[in-house]
Order: structure tokens, then C-alpha cells, then sequence
């Protein structure tokens, strides 16, 4: 139940952040344009990207893995399941008091002393509802798997909790100290944004944190893709270690300074962070082309997500090309886009389609999974593209005063575009989502996709205990295949001449 609470929860957050976004992308279009006050902008891209990570992308896959990793297991539930109850309600709460703090004029830009109080303890209860939250799953993940189970067997959705949940519960603290040093500051007097108290935060959803952040999207995009293709993955470590190489590339943020940009390792790491999506991508190919392609709403959004993910990184690996001087200008927004918002969010899209089975007992409507997908991906490409050829441009981040004639106008014009079908592509999924969520669809099978892993063990929606009678015994990474081709019997021997 909590793991659906969370689900639900951060997609409505998903309507207002995409809200705000599309706002900001009007705003950009035209100089003479003024949809917000130049404080009030501020205050609103602000927001947006906290919204965005904060509100909708991380307690998503919270969520998604309080709901599925005690099922992919083979555990009957989640450890600890009153601390990740305690996380949901105070993630909702700071998320509402996070929303009343800039209506008091809070934010790191605000004026009133009060509001920036408490903007600064929504955030700081974030911080500690995302660690709890992170504590359960991680110890379901590590101390609650069925016999047979080991790590190196355990689901890639799984897995990329275990990397990326590990990873991001080693920040989070660094992420809380700074929110105390900062609530103290401006509590006792001081001025927060004299000292930089944005950047001081928002390293968190920023490059190249973002990789961590976008860590169990992969996971999703690994356990959909082979299954949908009926082909499994060549060697499931492969799998393993493209999660567990692109979780440590982005990890260390926090530690980050400007003055390490132009460092021959920052460069390197910028360049090899291409390699974990560039691999990615290759081992879904690798499951297409053996398998097949199934034209089938959770397939094309994986796919796409891998796709964003690829563009994501190699847009950060060109960022770090020394000569360029891409960083504070709107390359780095592109980035973030390709990689969060079509990597990460298509990815959430396609756990929606996937799993609605086994969070709500139907399935989702395949072709508003497709329009989501053409909404979302085109969406995307739509939004960040045109943020690459300003970048090259030097057009800096957050500027709103443009040269009227200039190339800018037309490409924050296609931006907003771009925009404004992510927004649409939003509010279709949310709408099926809300419509499953309350019964609505076809009624779905234990195992309507014939997949590999214990999820799909038990009926959909599993019982009050996960699974009924004794666990599948595991054996490999697909415990479900396993016994399908146990049941079907050894193939037919042929005579060789």
C-alpha cells in the first residue's frame, strides 16, 4: 500500500512540476514576454527542479521499489514497513510545506526570513524521508532474499535500488548538513543566497548526480526490454555492471568545486560516462535482435529511455571538451533534460505499463501507452535539443533577456514546444494511472508477459503476504523461465552426420 501511496503521490507532484516548466518555457521565448517577475522566475525554476527530483523522480522509484523488490526477492514484505510508512507521510507533508514556503515568499531567492525557514526544513524533511525510505528497501534487498538468491541473481530493477539507493543514501547526509548550515545562517541573520545557497543544494539534481538519479532507470529498461524481445540477456553480470559502473561515475557531487572543471580526471570521467549508456544500449539491441520487437507500450518506453540516457551522457561527455566552455549555460539544462526527464521519466512510464498488473491488478491501456510514448520521447528531443545549439551560443542559464532577432527566440520557441508535449504526455499517464488505480481496465493475468523473475510468481495484485505456499526454488537470474523450459521438457536431440 505505501509503496502505491508513494507512486500516486509523486505523479500528481509530476503535473504541478511539469506545470511550472512549461511556464518557465513560455517565458523564454520573447524578451517582451513577461509571464513572471524576474524574482518570481527565479523562484519558479527553482522549484521546478525540486519538484522534479525531489517531489516526483526519487519517491517514484521509492515507490515503485517498497512495492516490487520484497516481491522480486521472494520476501513477504518490506523490512521495516512501519519506518517506510513513517517515510511516506513526512516525504507528503515537507512536499505540501515545501509549496507553502515559497507561497510565504521562501526559496533560496526569497524574501522572507520565516519562508526560507521553512523551505529550508521541507527540505531537510526530505532528506530524511528519502534515507528511511532507502533503509528499507535496502535491507529487504540485502538481508530478506529467497534461498538460492544471491546478488549477483538478483533482478536488475533490484540491483539498481541496491546502486543507486546505496549511492544516494551516502549523499542524502551531505545534502542534510548543508541544509543545516544553511538554516542556521539564515536563522540567526545571515543572508542564505550571498553565499551561493542554490548551488549549495542543487548539486543533489545536478550534473553528475544525475546519474545516480537515473541509476534505476536503467534497472527498468534491463528487466522490460528482454523480456518483451523473449530473449534474455546475454550474461545477466553484464547487466550488473553497467548499473553498478554508471552509479559510481556519478556519484561524489556534493564533493565537487568549480575550480575541478577544467581537471584532466573531470574531463575523463565526463568522457567515460558515456560508456555505461553506450553499453546499455547495446545489450537491449542485443535482446531486439535475438529476440524480436514487440510493438508494445512498455518496450517502445525502455527503449526510448535508453535512448534519452545515451543522449544525456553524450552531451555530457561533449560538455567537458575543453575549449567549448559550455558549463552555466543552457547546455547543461539539455543535459539534464535528455537525461532525467526522457531517460528517467519514460523510464517510470514504462514501470507503469509493466507492473500496473501488480500494483493494480489491470493493465494499463496500450495505446495510451503508446501516446505517452510519442508525447514523452519527441517531447524530449523537442525540449533539450534546441538548448544545445544556445548552449554553443553562450546563452546562460536562467536568462530571459534575449536578443529579440537573434536564432535564440526560434529555438526557445521549439523549447517551449517541446515542452508543452511533455506536459500533455504527463497528463495522459497520469490519467490511465489514476484510472488503474481505482479498478479500471482489463483484468490481468499472474504472468500476462511471461517474464523471468518472482514478482510474476504470484497473482496480480499479489495477497496481504506477497506469495501464497513455498517461494520458487532460484537457480539463476530468471527463476521463471527456468521452470517454463522445466515444464516443456529437454528439446528434442538431432542426430549429427
Amino acid at each position: 500500500m505505501i509503496g502505491r501511496l508513494f507512486v500516486v503521490t509523486s505523479l500528481l507532484f509530476l503535473v504541478v512540476g511539469g506545470g511550472a516548466g512549461a511556464v518557465l518555457g513560455v517565458e523564454r521565448i520573447d524578451s517582451g514576454l513577461q509571464v513572471l517577475g524576474e524574482g518570481t522566475f527565479a523562484q519558479v525554476y527553482t522549484l521546478h527542479g525540486e519538484v522534479a527530483v525531489l517531489l516526483f523522480l526519487v519517491p517514484f522509484f521509492l515507490g515503485l521499489a517498497t512495492y516490487l523488490v520484497p516481491l522480486q526477492v521472494g520476501a513477504a514484505g518490506i523490512a521495516f514497513p512501519r519506518g517506510s510508512a513513517t517515510a511516506y507521510w513526512a516525504y507528503l507533508v515537507s512536499g505540501l510545506t515545501l509549496f507553502g514556503a515559497y507561497a510565504a515568499d521562501g526559496g533560496v531567492d526569497g524574501g522572507s526570513a520565516v519562508g526560507i525557514d521553512l523551505y529550508l526544513l521541507s527540505l531537510a524533511m526530505l532528506a530524511l524521508a528519502t534515507s528511511l525510505a532507502l533503509v528499507s528497501i535496502l535491507t529487504t534487498a540485502v538481508a530478506l532474499r529467497a534461498p538460492g538468491m544471491s546478488m549477483v541473481r538478483t533482478p536488475l530493477f533490484t540491483w539498481s535500488m541496491v546502486v543507486g539507493g546505496g549511492l544516494t543514501l551516502l549523499a542524502t547526509p551531505v545534502l542534510l548538513g548543508r541544509l543545516i548550515e544553511l538554516y542556521i545562517l539564515n536563522h540567526f541573520g545571515g543572508d542564505v543566497a550571498a553565499v551561493g545557497a542554490f548551488g549549495q543544494i542543487a548539486w543533489f539534481w545536478s550534473l553528475p548526480q544525475v546519474y545516480v538519479l537515473a541509476v534505476p532507470a536503467m534497472g527498468v529498461a534491463l528487466e522490460i526490454v528482454p523480456v518483451l524481445s523473449r530473449a534474455r540477456l546475454r550474461r545477466h553480470v553484464s547487466g550488473i555492471a553497467v548499473i553498478g559502473f554508471s552509479g559510481i561515475l556519478g556519484f561524489g557531487a556534493w564533493a565537487q568545486v568549480e575550480s575541478t572543471f577544467d581537471d584532466t580526471l573531470y574531463v575523463l570521467a565526463g568522457l567515460v560516462a558515456v560508456l555505461p549508456a553506450l553499453a546499455l544500449l547495446g545489450l537491449l539491441g542485443d535482446s531486439v535482435r535475438r529476440g524480436g520487437f514487440a510493438r508494445k507500450a512498455p518496450l517502445l518506453l525502455a527503449l526510448g529511455a535508453a535512448v534519452h540516457l545515451f543522449l544525456g551522457a553524450l552531451a555530457g561527455g561533449i560538455s567537458v571538451i575543453p575549449g567549448l566552455e559550455l558549463g552555466g549555460t543552457v547546455w547543461a539544462a539539455a543535459q539534464v533534460h535528455y537525461t532525467l526527464y526522457g531517460g528517467a521519466t519514460l523510464a517510470a512510464f514504462a514501470a507503469l505499463w509493466y507492473w500496473s498488473p501488480k500494483l493494480w491488478g489491470v493493465h494499463l491501456s496500450d495505446g495510451a501507452g503508446t501516446a505517452v510514448f510519442l508525447l514523452t520521447f519527441w517531447g524530449a528531443v523537442l525540449l533539450a535539443a534546441p538548448d544545445l545549439l544556445n548552449g554553443l551560443s553562450d546563452q546562460t542559464l536562467m536568462a530571459t533577456d534575449l536578443d529579440e532577432e537573434g536564432l535564440a527566440t526560434i529555438l526557445n520557441g521549439a523549447s517551449a514546444a517541446g515542452g508543452a508535449l511533455g506536459v500533455l504526455g504527463v497528463l495522459v499517464a497520469v490519467t490511465a494511472t489514476l484510472g488503474a488505480a481505482a479498478g479500471r481496465g482489463t483484468r490481468a493475468l499472474a504472468d500476462p508477459w511471461e517474464a523471468n523473475t518472482l514478482e510474476w510468481a504470484t497473482t496480480s495484485p499479489p495477497p496481504p503476504h506477497n506469495f501464497d505456499g513455498t517461494v520458487l526454488a532460484v537457480t539463476s537470474a530468471a527463476p521463471l523461465a527456468d521452470e517454463r523450459e522445466h515444464a516443456r521438457g529437454p528439446a528434442p536431440s538431432q542426430e549429427t552426420r
